[in-house]
């Protein structure tokens, strides 16, 4: 009991908790609240990489001591009268359970282990509390984030993209279900136990009754605007009820951008709420375009780089500068660009809440690597009309021009291994696709001209957005 206590009043981020964690650690180092303590410090201070893997630890050392103790409320459901005669001990311990659990998965994710993260949703989903929807949500979610791979990579996946994505559909399809079956039972017996407008019921309604449909809605979404269902993605976005949501603002611009609707996709990519640091590194990848498009990327540099210094060395700092290096590059500040990607190459990013990937980080600071080297191939050659006795042409030049081929190189080498290339990279405009129309164009320009003619007519017949056609007729002429 006097452990229970010292969980209570005070902010998990500061240094008395921490505090509090080591006294009950120290009370009873068998039990689990001194770690959740200690987790919860580690998990709310955390801002970047090394901040969330410190989470990790303690978050499984608090689960494992749960179950010891407490395993018998795994699994289990609590009528109203038993709530009334004391079950309602219980009823908060699986709640300290269902968030441990998680916090840790969301760890797992940020911090690429897709692996552990898969066997703690499915530990999750075994401890079937009635109103556990999220761990469904998981695991739709990591068959998607993860579908280029096979299981020779991660043990759970399937062995295609096709088949990755429709595991996450019938995921989704479950937790439809699922919550269609339990939320009479969560309103009758568990909030029914509740006096109604108390902090507990609205905390609960909002987590449990309403919450989960905007988790559906969402992830519903994303898969539709993956399959080129911009349309039927935008309903699915809009049933999300608070505009104060990072997730719908973020993916509306995404899907209005993917159906070339650029002054939708601005409304709401601007329109993005500022939640701190894990709200970020989301939408200024696709925001950062928009600006190249309408010819104000200068504009947007110095939006984007007020809120970078702003944030900080904290989580979205990498990709903030992989957006600032491409609107800077756009506006003819060279120097800045090479700047802010030399920062994101340096920065050990956590995608967290994304969708986007590692890999397609690293992808996209190559892209701009070549552009960067590219301009500055054409500044040599602008400025040196008698290149041949210039001391400066014979400096540069050849560093540069090896650079540009090695960059070549290796992006055709990273397109050919990934096998989402047709999907996500060579489809325009894809909800999926971190790097831009003229970026797409200035990596392709460099291989056969014959493959890539026949690649985007066969694309242009396939692809059902109505706007696309004009964007493939371009890319043929253009080769």
């Amino acid at each position: 009991a006097v452990i229970d206590t010292l969980r209570w009043g005070f902010d998990f981020k500061s240094a008395e908790a921490e505090q509090r964690a080591n006294r009950a650690q120290h009370l009873d180092s068998t039990y689990y609240v001194g770690y959740l303590i200690e987790a919860y410090h580690q998990f709310e201070k955390a801002e970047e990489h090394t901040g969330l893997a410190k989470a990790v630890a303690p978050l499984r050392k608090s689960i494992e001591l749960y179950e010891k103790d407490f395993g018998y409320t795994l699994g289990k459901q609590y009528t109203r009268e038993q709530i009334f005669s004391g079950a309602w001990r219980d009823l908060f311990r699986q709640l300290d359970y269902f968030d441990l659990s998680n916090r840790l998965i969301n760890c797992y994710i940020s911090l690429e282990q897709p692996d552990s993260a898969y066997r703690a949703a499915r530990r999750l989903q075994q401890a079937d509390f009635i109103f556990d929807f999220q761990a469904y949500h998981w695991l739709a979610w990591l068959y998607f984030r993860t579908r280029i791979y096979d299981s020779s990579k991660y043990a759970f996946l399937k062995n295609s993209i096709e088949a990755n994505l429709q595991a996450a559909f019938d995921y989704t399809d479950s937790l439809e279900m699922r919550y269609q079956k339990n939320t009479p039972f969560i309103r009758s017996q568990i909030l029914g136990a509740v006096i109604p407008g108390s902090p507990f019921y609205n905390a609960f309604e909002s987590s449990f009754i309403k919450g989960p449909l905007g988790v559906i809605a969402n992830t519903r979404g994303i898969l539709y605007g993956y399959n080129f269902q911009p349309e039927e993605a935008a309903r699915y976005f809009k049933m999300m009820d608070s505009d104060e949501s990072v997730a719908k603002m973020v993916n509306l611009g995404y899907t209005y951008h993917a159906a070339i609707d650029f002054r939708e996709a601005e409304r709401y990519f601007s329109n993005v709420p500022d939640q701190g640091s894990r709200s970020r590194g989301g939408h200024w990848q696709g925001y950062s375009t928009l600006f190249v498009y309408k010819g104000n990327p200068l504009e947007g540099a110095l939006t984007l780089q007020q809120e970078r210094d702003k944030h900080g060395f904290t989580i979205g700092y990498g990709w903030d500068n992989l957006c600032l290096a491409r609107m800077y590059l756009y506006s003819g500040y060279i120097e800045e660009c090479g700047l802010s990607l030399e920062k994101a190459d340096k920065f050990t990013e956590v995608h967290y809440n994304t969708s986007f990937r590692e890999d397609q980080y690293r992808f996209l600071l190559k892209t701009l690597q070549l552009l960067k080297t590219h301009y500055e191939i054409k500044t040599h050659q602008f400025e040196n009309r008698n290149r041949w006795l210039s001391w400066n042409w014979w400096k540069n030049m050849p560093e540069l021009t090896y650079l540009k081929y090695t960059t070549v190189y290796q992006l055709a080498n990273e397109l050919a291994q990934n096998p989402e290339r047709d999907m996500v990279y060579y489809h325009l405009f894809h909800t999926e696709s971190i790097i831009s129309f003229d970026e797409l164009w200035m990596i392709i320009r460099n291989y056969s001209n014959s493959f890539f003619r026949d690649t985007f007519r066969k694309l242009q017949k396939e692809d059902p957005r109505p706007n696309l056609d004009r964007y493939y007729r371009y890319f043929r002429a253009m080769l």
